[in-house]
């Protein structure tokens, strides 16, 4: 995989910045060579991309590169203005260039830019009379929007867009009117057949390129992530990854961590292990080593155990209770037997 990373892209509060900085030298030590930094709930990343960051907020952004930069991982700025943007206005354009060249003046030199989740809506007149007519405007607008910045923001490789249908294979207005209209160098986020997906093969990859026009695919693998239910920990291994994935028009995995920075390792550590040899992954040895390594640092994170929960006998039995998820308490009366 040539992108293997972690990007903190939940909803809710944010991430610390020493929390930050942990998991980057995290994402050092298992062989992640990319680090998104696209917070929803960060006002500087979307509700307010057009405003500058404080100098402050700017200063901790380029701590986070220098970190990043001695453990050998690219830290990848995205942006997100789909919530307002006005597509055709010049003014819009350049209030985008100069919050790039902010964040590059601390020594960002990746770029992304997202448009998911936000409403399909035009915001301003001159939209209107460009793209109304279009079966989906929003993205007849999006495409050349995203040209410009592939091509007037400068950056080492190709820009990576997160469409609206950034999930599933299906066919719709939005795909039909965006993937046309792309330049094909552009590489897209895929979350994979939905968009929380409990499993991955790569036939359903194969569509999804078909659908975006041959476009190279990342997978923003919505796992460990937790936002929609943060009171349920993620902390088992990666499972339901099709090795094969590899062989497809995949440039990578970036996996969303949950909110909870410190549990997320186990499950980030198990990623590590598939980006770096899918078809020699396998759950429970990585498993065992996420919990050798990062196991009591996540106990410790968790707190106090659940009373009368009995743990399983093997490791095996333990990923099956730990599939669809556990609460803090129960996750650690769970793993305590486990961590030595």
């Amino acid at each position: 995989m040539n992108m293997r990373g972690v990007i903190e892209g939940f909803y809710g509060a944010p991430w610390s910045h020493e929390e930050r900085l942990d998991l980057i030298r995290f994402c050092a030590q298992h062989d992640l060579n990319t680090w998104v930094h696209a917070p929803k709930d960060d006002p500087y990343h979307r509700a307010k991309w057009r405003d500058p960051y404080p100098e402050d907020e700017l200063a901790r952004i380029g701590e986070l590169v220098s970190e990043c930069n001695r453990g050998g991982v690219d830290f990848a700025y995205a942006i997100a203005p789909g919530l307002d943007l006005c597509y055709s206005h010049e003014s819009e354009w350049e209030k985008l260039v100069a919050k790039i060249e902010q964040v590059r003046s601390v020594g960002v030199v990746h770029f992304q830019l997202l448009w998911d989740d936000v409403e399909h809506k035009l915001h301003c007149p001159e939209d209107e009379e460009l793209y109304g007519q279009e079966e989906r405007p929003t993205g007849a607008a999006q495409a050349p929007f995203s040209n410009r910045f592939a091509r007037e923001i400068e950056q080492p490789g190709p820009l990576v867009v997160c469409p609206m249908a950034y999930a599933q294979t299906g066919d719709g207005p939005y795909r039909r009117c965006f993937a046309p209209r792309l330049d094909p160098g552009i590489v897209l986020y895929w979350t994979g057949p939905e968009v929380v997906s409990l499993a991955i093969h790569k036939d359903e990859l194969d569509m999804s390129v078909h659908r975006y026009a041959d476009h190279e695919h990342l997978l923003w693998d919505n796992f460990p992530v937790n936002d929609w239910a943060p009171e349920i920990l993620h902390l088992g291994p990666l499972r339901g990854r099709d090795p094969n994935l590899a062989k497809g028009r995949l440039r990578g995995i970036i996996a969303n961590a949950m909110v909870q920075c410190v549990p997320s390792k186990l499950a980030l550590a198990t990623v590590a292990d598939w980006a770096r040899d899918p078809f020699a992954y396998d759950p429970l040895a990585s498993y065992e080593r996420a919990l050798r390594e990062h196991g009591a640092e996540v106990l410790d994170a968790l707190g106090e155990p659940a009373p009368g929960v009995d743990p399983p006998d093997d490791l095996a039995a333990l990923c099956e209770i730990l599939k669809l998820g556990v609460t803090a308490s129960v996750g650690a009366a769970l793993l305590r037997p486990f961590v030595s």
